[in-house]
This record gives structure tokens, C-alpha cells and sequence, in this order.
């Protein structure tokens, strides 16, 4: 993980807003979120692991996902996760079982960011900071 200074931390967002922002963007909504937090994801690249940006947040008002949220952004971070590239041993050989188990976990979760992705980071986060002060609250 390496750790962005961002004008976008600790300001406050109607949820619905960023969310709309963030999506037209390239950001996904990554699937770890809660009713109070939840992080928005980009992807800066797909070349020997998955490299993200990412953009935690956490709700200061009603829940994730309703109209009337209200968020804080906490300090964005890169991340990069590795993956095996050979077939996983655990792999059951029928379609039923493949189903469940097509999804590989990483052998390294946080794995160190190549510093093209920390600067191709910075400059995504600096246009989403641009775009997010259009938003007043």
C-alpha cells in the first residue's frame, strides 16, 4: 500500500454525487463496502498483479446507498495485488465446483507498486480532485 496527500481527504460529499462523478470516471464501487464505509476503485493497470487507486470513504450521515448519504473521504492509497499464474491447485475438476472456485486469492495482497503506477496514480488523483471540487455540499 502507498499512501496519497490528497485535498480531497477528510471533505465532506453527498454520496450520490461522488458516486455519479466517480463512476462516468472509470471508478467502481468495490465490493468490500458497508452501510457506514466502502471504498471507491480504480484500476490503473492489469500487468503482473492488479493495480488500483483507491478511495476510502466513510459515511457521516444515513447509510451507503441511500439518497440523502452523506460522505468523508479518508486518505487515498495505492494498491497492488498478485496473482499466481498458474492453475490453482485447489481447483476442482467439475463444472459445478468450477463455478465456486474460479476466483484465485492473491499470493500477495500487497504487493510493491512499480513507481509508473505511483505516478500514473497521482495523476489520476489529481484530475478526480479537480472534478470533486465541483461539487458543492
Amino acid at each position: 500500500m502507498y499512501e496519497l496527500d490528497s485535498k480531497i481527504e477528510n471533505n465532506v460529499y453527498s454520496y450520490q454525487q461522488v458516486k455519479d462523478i466517480l463512476e462516468k470516471e472509470g471508478y467502481a464501487l468495490g465490493g468490500a463496502w458497508e452501510y457506514d464505509h466502502g471504498y471507491f476503485d480504480y484500476k490503473l493497470a492489469n500487468d503482473g498483479g492488479y493495480h488500483f487507486l483507491r478511495i476510502p470513504f466513510h459515511s457521516v450521515r444515513g447509510e451507503i446507498e441511500h439518497d440523502a448519504s452523506v460522505i468523508r473521504i479518508d486518505k487515498p492509497y495505492l494498491l497492488t495485488h498478485r496473482y499466481q499464474d498458474d492453475v490453482d491447485a485447489y481447483a476442482e475438476s467439475s463444472v459445478i465446483q468450477a463455478a465456486f472456485n474460479q476466483f484465485q486469492a492473491p499470493i500477495e495482497k500487497d504487493a510493491d507498486i512499480p513507481s509508473n503506477y505511483i505516478e500514473k496514480g497521482k495523476v489520476v488523483l489529481q484530475n478526480l480532485e479537480v472534478l470533486l471540487t465541483q461539487i458543492s455540499d
